[in-house]
């Protein structure tokens, strides 16, 4: 396979070069997927796919043209590649665009090879059964294990060549409640793993998951409308930092403008509990990947050291267009800090608020402000839980969420591809019915 690509990659630099390119990046990749599905609690697919994509970024001067084709026969290339220059002779001109130097020849392999479609069946099957015996009003309503395995090589016109192949599986279950005519709202976990080891119900949060979808049959509303405090679980503490960011680091919301951090490089933007960091190269991801998506080797690169900005995050294109320095890598591999609160501890430090376990809403405004919808959530009162709660509204401003964070969790949950734990966040309207 490597070597193929390193064909197909000269025959594709060449014919840009033929076709007057001053300057390219191009990405040769080829993936397969191994699946098995379960809907309703039983098995209803087996498939294998396999996919192929050649990616073309071609300069004529500063003027870029980009391509995309899912075949690299002769006749693709030479199609991709006249699409490519034409687009590029038909865009404006901007300085900020260059191809990256050369960072030499690099091989990334994993040594992981195919995977094991009864291994997968197995360890669903079990789980199946684990949970009709376990949890039986938690019903499956699907269920998805992959098996996902890749190769692709990044080559420029300055001589990069980076050539990667790995894989790993990556699981995803969906259930919901049921108890004769009362079902809960439906809840979703995923991870990530190099192999099915164990048991899917020695997971901890796939064990979180069916316990609490039973509890969530019977929910009672909120009364009123009140300010409090919310415990929310690490995915949702991911979607609502990487929504932070989002507006205020990337190289985008820079030079644009609309960045509200664009002068506060060096300052505290965040509560002093709070360090985000983001490490391709952490032993307990299974996701991670050793180059950046314009060509440069990646790095481990932190955002937020102790409620400070230590960093933006810039592509090679964005550090031009601003000045600032590029990121070591673009968003790979999210790291929270833990802190010092067990789970139990986090909740008896609540007066008035909510366990938020998923929440369903628009993207923020650019002030940050957010509203949407609780789900398979349940209230707190007096630092105890008091029950499932049906869906309820939480508003706030995550700007200033971040700057009142009420307790972080000692314990981060990896799904390998993060690392977060737990967190409070303070003063959030919380609205019933």
């Amino acid at each position: 396979m490597k070597q193929e690509f390193y064909i197909t990659a000269g025959k594709v630099l060449a014919k840009l070069k033929e076709l007057g390119a001053d300057g390219a990046d191009i990405s040769v990749s080829r993936g397969k997927i191994d699946e098995l599905n379960v809907d309703a609690g039983e098995f209803s697919l087996a498939r294998t796919t396999i996919s192929n994509s050649l990616s073309i970024r071609a300069l004529v001067g500063n003027r870029k043209g980009e391509s995309y084709v899912n075949r690299y026969d002769d006749d693709a290339i030479a199609q991709a590649a006249e699409e490519a220059i034409a687009a590029a002779n038909n865009s404006d001109s901007d300085e900020a665009e260059d191809v990256g130097e050369n960072i030499g020849e690099h091989t990334f392999d994993t040594g992981w090879t195919e995977s094991d479609l009864g291994v997968m069946y197995d360890r669903m099957h079990e789980f199946i059964g684990a949970c009709k015996s376990e949890y039986p009003k938690a019903e499956i309503l699907q269920f998805i294990v992959r098996g996902r395995t890749g190769d692709s090589l990044f080559a420029n016109t300055n001589g990069t060549r980076v050539y990667q192949h790995g894989g790993y599986y990556s699981v995803s279950i969906g259930v919901s409640g049921h108890n004769g005519d009362k079902t809960s709202s439906m809840q979703y976990y995923g991870f990530s793993a190099e192999e099915l080891a164990k048991p899917f119900m020695d997971n901890a949060e796939v064990r979180r998951l069916c316990k609490e979808i039973e509890e969530q049959i019977d929910t009672v509303p909120v009364a009123g409308k009140f300010v409090g405090d919310i415990l929310v679980s690490p995915d949702c503490v991911a979607e609502f930092i990487d929504s932070v960011l989002a507006s205020s680091v990337y190289g985008g919301s820079l030079y644009t403008g609309s960045s509200p951090w664009k002068d506060k490089l060096g300052q505290q933007v965040a509560d002093t509990c709070l360090t985000v960091e983001f490490d391709p190269f952490d032993d307990r991801f299974v996701k991670g990947s050793e180059l950046t998506s314009d060509g440069h080797l990646a790095a481990k690169h932190t955002v937020i050291e102790n409620g400070i900005l230590k960093n933006f995050m810039c592509s090679r294109y964005s550090a031009n267009k601003t000045g600032h320095k590029r990121a070591g890598n673009y968003g790979v591999n999210c790291i929270i800090a833990a802190g010092g609160k067990s789970f139990d501890e986090l909740v008896a430090g609540i007066d008035n608020g909510l366990v938020l376990n998923r929440f369903s809403g628009g993207n923020p405004a650019s002030n940050g402000d957010f509203s949407g919808v609780a789900k398979n959530s349940f209230l707190i009162k007096k630092g105890k839980i008091a029950g499932a709660v049906s869906e309820t509204m939480v508003s706030g401003n995550l700007h200033d969420m971040i700057n009142s964070i009420g307790g972080i969790g000692n314990e981060q949950i990896l799904d390998g591809s993060i690392a977060v734990p737990w967190m409070v966040f303070k003063g959030v309207t919380i609205s019933g019915k």
